[in-house]
């Protein structure tokens, strides 16, 4: 469920990462109003919701836990439409959520993706074209997309902010990058998306850390450290030091835009929403169920029983069904279904907070980019996409987003009363990269708390045997040993999805 709260901006300024701002600082602020979106809470509900008696038994053939991209994945992939999919918040989308301003969706979470190269995994793709979001070009050999008005301009895309200097991009031309790419380019075409396809000639990657790599065949410095460190950071929520080289390498052979001009980049106003969008649509409304929270998995008589809380009207419901394909987060599942929890216990999740600032028409912001990338002295800020370059006709809406270390889960939930000085530094950095106070511009602030957004690909983390199917449950999701991208969090609905049409 959704928690959302009306605040205004006022008070102390304590956050994370900054100190404590003067009254005069805090004062010249104007105030505007500020949205608080968590479902930390909802945890809770569980200990008043297992007192309630149960009001109405489901049956179903297959019960999908979770409406993010791996959950509707697997909706869009079963064999027969005999399936409820559960979600806790009240709306689907997971980390590819968006928000309605003035009836036009902003991205909460992930928001953009790259064309398609061919050798990607062939079921996904199929989806993808069957949902009509991409179509299959002869001529470069590429999947592009249909709704080409989604396309960045290449010279509207991005410029970076590095320690007060404007740059062209976070990795600047040097004989270090082109030493760089000249060593990753032996992998090129050998790590396909999903990232279960990548041989396992090359599982050797994952047990060293990508540091450790590039530490190993090049004269790194900090400053090259530091940019690959921000590039991590932005797509799988580690550094260097934390993610495996297999994950590392993978960034930049995967999708290359670096060397390849026909890779676009792909990014709607809503972000991927937009594909949870042409899932919904898909799937029939009658099977999704949003506000309702699976509190607890059980396997009886041959069946699996699932106690669910419907969080909008504090009503608790029993599903049972033949199969069921859990696409929520792993860590939930020591509560849910403590017997399936161990093999996901090595687990780290990066927390996110994404900070929508809507500001008033009238600001001008000249040389704006749709990825404005920030290098500082706080790391945990990865910088903000402008939504002028995604459509100018709709409201100015830019969009922060911050990646905390994993074990800052509940300072994260802090946020959820002590917001104000994460919003005022926020827009301080804005208004250093713009050289232009923009505070006054400000109209409504919306903020995001992602305690666990995404699953922090760790040596060791891509290669570990996991069993994926324990007595008809079948699991799904970028968690399950895959890469935190959606391409890998797609294809692992769809393989859940044939598993438990299989059985």
């Amino acid at each position: 469920m959704d928690r959302r709260q009306f605040l205004y901006l006022s008070g102390g300024l304590i956050t994370i990462a900054s100190c404590k701002k003067s009254d005069r600082e805090v004062k010249s602020r104007p105030n505007f109003p500020i949205h608080i979106d968590s479902n930390s809470a909802t945890g809770h509900l569980v200990k008043s919701a297992v007192q309630l008696p149960v009001t109405t038994t489901l049956t179903t053939e297959t019960l999908v836990v979770g409406g993010g991209i791996s959950g509707m994945a697997a909706a869009c992939s079963l064999s027969s439409n005999d399936f409820i999919v559960c979600e806790l918040n009240s709306s689907l989308g997971g980390t590819s959520s968006a928000l309605s301003i003035n009836n036009v969706f902003y991205s909460q979470g992930a928001h953009y993706e790259h064309t398609y190269l061919h050798n990607y995994g062939y079921e996904g793709l199929e989806l993808l074209k069957k949902l009509d979001v991409i179509k299959f070009n002869s001529y470069t050999n590429l999947w592009n997309f249909v709704d080409q008005q989604h396309l960045v301009p290449s010279h509207q895309e991005e410029a970076c902010y590095v320690h007060g200097e404007m740059k062209s991009s976070v990795l600047l031309n040097s004989e270090l990058r082109k030493n760089f790419f000249d060593l990753i380019r032996s992998f090129r075409g050998k790590l396909p998306l999903p990232s279960t396809l990548i041989s396992s000639e090359l599982h050797y990657l994952d047990q060293i850390t990508f540091f450790e790599y590039l530490d190993k065949y090049l004269p790194i410095d900090n400053t090259f450290i530091n940019a690959i460190d921000y590039q991590m950071l932005d797509d799988y929520g580690g550094t260097t030091k934390q993610i495996s080289a297999l994950a590392g390498i993978h960034y930049y052979t995967c999708r290359p835009y670096y060397t390849n001009k026909n890779i676009k980049t792909f990014s709607p106003t809503e972000g991927n929403y937009y594909f949870i969008n042409k899932m919904k649509n898909y799937v029939p409304s009658s099977n999704i169920h949003c506000n309702h929270l699976v509190f607890e998995l059980k396997r009886e008589n041959e069946k699996w029983q699932a106690d669910i809380l419907d969080t909008k009207n504090g009503v608790r419901k029993k599903v049972v069904s033949n199969t069921v394909i859990y696409a929520g987060q792993k860590h939930a599942l020591q509560y849910i279904n403590p017997t399936s929890f161990h093999q996901f216990n090595d687990i780290s999740y990066t927390p996110w907070v994404v900070i929508n600032i809507m500001l008033t028409d009238d600001i001008a912001l000249p040389n704006s980019k749709w990825q404005n990338d920030f290098i500082s002295t706080d790391t945990t800020f990865l910088g903000f996409s402008d939504s002028k370059i995604q459509n100018p006709k709709n409201d100015r809406v830019l969009t922060a987003y911050y990646c905390f270390p994993d074990m800052h889960h509940y300072s994260v939930q802090n946020l959820e009363t002590s917001y104000d000085s994460i919003v005022h530094e926020t827009i301080k950095k804005m208004s250093a990269y713009y050289k232009k106070d923009i505070s006054r511009a400000v109209r409504e602030v919306f903020i995001k708390l992602l305690g666990h957004a995404m699953p922090i690909p760790q040596p060791g983390y891509l290669t570990k045997p996991r069993n994926l199917l324990i007595d008809d449950l079948a699991f799904a999701g970028a968690d399950t040993g895959r890469l935190p991208l959606l391409f890998d969090a797609l294809d692992s609905g769809i393989q859940a999805a044939k598993t438990v049409s299989n059985i």
